[in-house]
């Protein structure tokens, strides 16, 4: 199996999301990426999930959606499994011979870690669906990030989302090995070996940056950005959005 990474995940539409700018929308990742962390009603968590979903889907409909989201699947499995372990008071819901497997708490718990790591991870992918790398850039160097910093930036998002699809393909690459009649997957395994496979990109990705002019003393051609039809009004449905969830929290 190859290590190359694709350092482009977009997917071209013309949906609203699409032709949002790319400045309140690099915002508007990061404020939701904060807020997930503070919302800590249950109809805040749902909507931190459920957000970044109904907009994926109606930006790059349900095939891009749901393999976006599968990548995250086996990790939600090892937080279910796991999490429970970690908080064994309160209100008991399954025990095993005295030993207790689930609490009300540990429950609620899972929950909230699921609801946030989904709601931030699905706010960035959709970010990369959504937007060209080169944009992405010069989005970042409009709010006067150097254009070094702007450009790691921009492949350290490219390449978060690449280690989830390389994940999966170690996982099943795996799970083809197991023994005839055996079923489940790897998990230790595949994480070794997605450990060994990421330190072996290292020089590929260097390489990446410095054919982008990583290390240069150069400007980004274009930096300065135009206002689109309809700016303020992208901005103040991200405000609006962004404020609902925090008054729901």
């Amino acid at each position: 199996m190859g290590c190359s990474m694709n350092v482009s995940s977009y997917v071209y539409g013309t949906s609203f999301y699409h032709r949002f700018d790319v400045r309140p929308k690099l915002i508007a990742t990061l404020a939701f990426s904060i807020i997930a962390f503070i919302v800590s009603s249950h109809a805040g968590l749902l909507l931190v999930f459920l957000i970044p979903v109904l907009i994926m889907l109606l930006s790059v409909g349900r095939k891009e959606t749901w393999h976006c989201y599968s990548r995250l699947l086996p990790l939600f499995v090892l937080i279910i499994l796991f999490a429970p372990l970690q908080e064994r008071s309160g209100e008991v819901l399954f025990s095993a011979g005295g030993f207790v497997l689930a609490t009300r708490e540990g429950a609620e718990s899972v929950l909230r870690i699921i609801a946030r790591l989904g709601g931030i991870s699905g706010a960035l992918m959709l970010l990369l669906l959504t937007e060209r790398n080169e944009m992405i850039i010069k989005g970042l160097r409009a709010f006067h990030m150097p254009y070094n910093a702007a450009l790691a930036a921009s492949m350290i998002l490219r390449f978060i989302p690449y280690l989830g699809e390389l994940f999966a393909e170690i996982r099943d690459s795996m799970s083809l090995r197991l023994e005839e009649g055996r079923r489940g997957y790897p998990i230790l395994p595949s994480i070794t070996a997605l450990v060994v496979a990421s330190i072996r990109m290292i020089p590929e990705t260097a390489s990446s940056l410095e054919e982008r002019g990583f290390g240069l003393r150069k400007k980004a051609a274009g930096v300065a950005l135009k206002r689109p039809e309809y700016y303020l009004i992208q901005w103040l449905i991200s405000a609006i959005i962004l404020l609902s969830l925090l008054i729901l929290g």
